[in-house]
């Protein structure tokens, strides 16, 4: 995901704050969290991003919705300093920035795993064991179910496509089949 260099220095600084702290981690969630919050409910972003309400009043707003809500001084304050400023439509993009910053400090590397059908557990496991055998990392991966593949299952990992699905094999087949026809 590109981010804009607004939100990385704000999850930088907030990343900075709240590692000092050795809180990151609970940071994140709450500022997931957060923005949960804010996207679930349209009314709630469309005032944040209605460019007729003045930053006063956002930050009034951010300051008695989030009061008593258990967050963390650091977060809190990022949240009012990005009302202060008009750069909540950022808040998603901060988020994302963070985890990226939190991944590469901890050494983690995210990737995808689509499959025609939903993997079991083991599967999982068999896959996840793979892919860092491949790569020598620490690695998160997500599930998707994808109906466009016949079979087998693709995974994009950091920059890495692991692609061992039936068309693959199919195509594979096709152009050896075509080489030795030639």
């Amino acid at each position: 995901m590109v981010t804009s260099e607004v939100s990385k220095r704000y999850a930088k600084a907030l990343l900075a704050a709240t590692k000092q702290k050795g809180a990151h981690a609970k940071a994140f969630a709450e500022l997931k969290a957060v923005v949960e919050g804010f996207n679930g409910d349209a009314t709630v972003k469309s005032y944040f991003e209605n460019p007729m309400v003045n930053s006063e009043q956002k930050v009034a707003a951010v300051k008695s919705a989030l009061a008593g809500k258990g967050l963390s001084e650091e977060v809190l304050s990022a949240i009012v300093l990005m009302a202060e400023k008009n750069r909540l439509s950022a808040l998603n993009d901060v988020v994302h920035s963070f985890q990226d910053l939190m991944d590469i400090e901890e050494g983690v590397t995210r990737g995808v795993v689509r499959s025609a059908q939903a993997l079991n557990d083991d599967a999982k496991k068999d896959i996840e064991q793979k892919i860092n055998k491949v790569l020598n990392k620490k690695i998160v991966l997500t599930y998707e179910q994808d109906p466009k593949l016949l079979g087998g299952i693709v995974a994009q990992v950091g920059g890495w496509t692991f692609d061992d699905s039936l068309d693959a094999h199919l195509k594979k087949l096709n152009e050896e089949l075509n080489r030795r026809a030639n």
